[in-house]
């Protein structure tokens, strides 16, 4: 079984994370409503992966951007929406330009100083007044041992304390280790660096082993 242990990792699971039906159901499904109209919009998506979603995006109409720290996951959302439009250096991108930036299943799997750095990254690059959507997995289900997309591990701690766990990805088969912290954590690093939450939102609830259970949130967020 393929594992992960951190971001420059997830290069080895490229193809996996391309047949995730599952979640890109939940997660984009929610998320494309979210943001609208994205005809003739800047978008940048920060952690872009292999260029699903901006794909997506792109045949909506919006002028899409990727950015992510892997040149193999580049490679694949390059073949996507072009290479011109994927950028492995994060100075390269113009400041103050974006209407949109997106931002999925990113932050949780990231150190809580690589979670504040993102956030003035995407800060910079959006205009002001303009919308930032961030989305990953909902920390309220840290202690559900089973959801339609995984099997977790169980660590004992407190919902409130920052912690590691291990879980397995059913579709993908892989093991990767994610990042917990409570809402209000990321909702105290929005706001320190700058953000206004407009809003937070979680995927469609469903329930499996007398659980209810919404796989991802996703915020609002305004410069």
């Amino acid at each position: 079984m393929k594992q992960i242990f951190d971001q420059r990792k997830w290069s080895i699971v490229s193809k996996e994370l391309e047949a995730e039906n599952l979640k890109l159901a939940s997660y984009d499904s929610t998320m494309i409503p979210l943001i609208g109209r994205v005809a003739d919009k800047k978008i940048l998506d920060y952690g872009c992966g292999p260029g699903v979603l901006a794909l997506t995006l792109q045949k909506l109409g919006a002028d899409v951007n990727g950015f992510d720290i892997s040149s193999d996951m580049l490679r694949r959302a390059g073949e996507k929406i072009g290479a011109k439009k994927v950028y492995s250096n994060f100075a390269d991108l113009p400041k103050n330009y974006f209407d949109f930036v997106i931002c999925n299943l990113v932050l949780c799997i990231v150190s809580e100083a690589e979670v504040k750095r993102i956030m003035r990254n995407i800060k910079s690059v959006l205009k002001n007044d303009k919308i930032a959507y961030i989305g990953f997995c909902n920390p309220e289900i840290f202690n559900i041992r089973e959801s339609r997309l995984d099997l977790r591990f169980p660590t004992g701690n407190k919902y409130e304390e920052n912690h590691a766990y291990k879980k397995i990805k059913k579709e993908g088969k892989y093991e990767i280790t994610e990042l917990h912290r409570p809402i209000k954590w990321y909702e105290n690093v929005y706001k320190k660096v700058g953000f206004k939450i407009v809003a937070k939102f979680f995927t469609p609830e469903y329930a499996l082993n007398g659980n209810k259970i919404s796989d991802f949130i996703i915020f609002k967020l305004k410069k």
